[in-house]
């Protein structure tokens, strides 16, 4: 079987979502937990709503393969998980209404900044994963599939500038530390993706494979062969160059090899969803970038 090529995006309607869906060809979405309707009681994602768009997509022949969610881009959540029940809990809720739903994969961003003090990591991963230990647990029960997502960014072009002429290098990642770039993060490797993982052991505990993670100095092939099956979630973007240097480019233009991925997806039974993002400039106001990506990686589909 083939990956399914879809569309990741936010709720908005259902004709905008169904006529997107159209352009690309594609009969699959993704949609990201935030910008769903909310229950007015908890602030937790409402089932009854979801229902409802599920079935109105259904349909127009479209289903709803994967919500995304983001771990919660503050420390304080990994400071003091006893004092932030609520945000653990809406999470909870959200992979239970997913199991009670059919949508069986959540794609889950690890967004949890790094702290400036080495010292601090030790009590970061710790409440981190305490909160696995409860997400894990409820996907097990749900059947939904946890991909993990490390936080790997490429800087802004402005600051990208300024840092080739400061001679900023990779090892200076963790210090690096501007605004409008957002980083660094805690999970920002494979192998601590890998490290979440194996300290919360299920088989619903797994992967994203995003080749972005080539920006942090990973190879995506060897991540691709080293996680194999629990691969859960597959993101297709294109690079030039390494942190600090790294550009988003149009698939196919940049240092990735996708002809080497999309054939070793093949031969591991990969049939998950798939989309691609970070697609660079668009070559001028009119040019719909995203379709052009997503027919791209339709054909490297059937040529793999």
């Amino acid at each position: 079987m083939n990956p399914i090529l879809g569309l990741a995006t936010s709720w908005s309607s259902i004709t905008e979502i169904v006529e997107r869906c159209k352009k690309l060809k594609v009969n699959a979405v993704a949609l990201r937990v935030a910008s769903l309707p909310k229950n007015k009681n908890t602030g937790f994602v409402s089932k009854q709503s979801l229902i409802e768009i599920q079935g109105k997509l259904s349909d127009a022949g479209i289903k709803i393969n994967t919500l995304i969610q983001w771990f919660g881009d503050e420390d304080r959540l990994v400071k003091t998980p006893s004092k932030n029940n609520h945000a653990i809990e809406s999470m909870l809720e959200t992979i239970r209404i997913q199991g009670e739903t059919g949508i069986n994969c959540q794609l889950h961003y690890v967004d949890v900044p790094e702290p400036s003090q080495p010292s601090l990591d030790g009590m970061y991963w710790d409440g981190m994963l305490s909160i696995y230990k409860k997400i894990i647990p409820q996907a097990e029960m749900s059947k939904v599939n946890i991909a993990n997502h490390g936080i790997w960014r490429c800087l802004p072009n402005n600051l990208r500038e300024r840092a080739i002429i400061e001679n900023v290098k990779k090892s200076d990642y963790r210090s690096y530390r501007k605004p409008t770039w957002g980083g660094p993060y805690l999970v920002r490797t494979a192998d601590h993706i890998n490290r979440i993982v194996s300290s919360v052991p299920s088989i619903r505990n797994g992967y994203t494979l995003c080749t972005g993670l080539y920006i942090t100095g990973g190879d995506p092939l060897s991540e691709l062969r080293r996680f194999n099956k629990k691969i859960f979630f597959v993101q297709i973007r294109d690079l030039k160059g390494r942190w600090p240097n790294s550009e988003e480019v149009f698939p196919g233009t940049g240092d990735l090899n996708f002809s080497a991925i999309l054939s070793e997806l093949k031969n591991i039974g990969y049939d998950g969803f798939i989309h691609p993002e970070h697609l660079g400039e668009p070559l001028n106001a009119k040019d719909d970038i995203e379709a052009r990506a997503t027919y791209l990686l339709r054909e490297w589909i059937d040529q793999a």
